[in-house]
């Protein structure tokens, strides 16, 4: 792509961000995770929504979060398209002033999750963002649980399970849940009812 068509994807994505100005903080953060896929895409690069976002999207919006951590092959190339959309880099975040969204890329590689399971959201306007899947961030919140025994991500964790338990691949859950030792309390979840 030559330096005129990826200006036009700039100035496009910048239109776009400027669009949520008035949004709700959610639909900011996806809205700016929905303009950066765009952007990555035309470089064959698919983000992945994990973290808090993800919960807040899977419990449609009883969990917040303050940032977008979202995985990307290229974080190079993913910190320079931010900072032309006028992103500024704040420790480890790239923080847009405007819209007070802060991004991080905690990692290049998707880890400790099934790259089959990603969702693909659709948004309005043909945009989508990818969300890992439900069950890799209730195993997550299950690892963060009991190996750093935080009671928050007990608490978010067991809700995803409950509120999406009818459909969610028990198998693949037990399965992981036995290999890194959270089985247990995995259990304990399903027990309630």
């Amino acid at each position: 792509m030559n330096g005129c068509g990826i200006m036009s994807s700039i100035d496009e994505a910048k239109q776009k961000l400027s669009e949520l100005k008035h949004k709700s903080k959610f639909e900011k953060m996806v809205g700016a995770a929905a303009v950066l896929t765009g952007l990555l895409e035309t470089h064959h690069i698919k983000p992945v929504i994990v973290g808090g976002l993800a919960v807040e999207i899977y419990t449609r919006g009883d969990y917040t979060t303050v940032d977008i951590d979202v995985i990307i092959s290229d974080r190079g190339l993913a910190a320079e398209l931010l900072r032309q959309l006028d992103f500024i880099k704040a420790g480890r975040h790239l923080y847009h002033e405007t819209l007070m969204v802060s991004i991080e890329i905690p990692n290049n590689v998707l880890e400790g999750a099934d790259e089959n399971r990603i969702i693909q959201l659709e948004l309005e306007d043909k945009q989508k963002v990818y969300v890992i899947g439900i069950e890799d961030i209730i195993l997550d919140r299950l690892r963060a649980c009991v190996h750093w025994r935080s009671t928050s991500d007990c608490e978010w964790g067991r809700r995803m399970l409950l509120l999406h338990r009818e459909r969610l691949d028990m198998a693949y859950l037990k399965k992981t849940a036995a290999s890194d030792s959270t089985a247990e309390k995995l259990q304990e979840w399903l027990q309630i009812d």
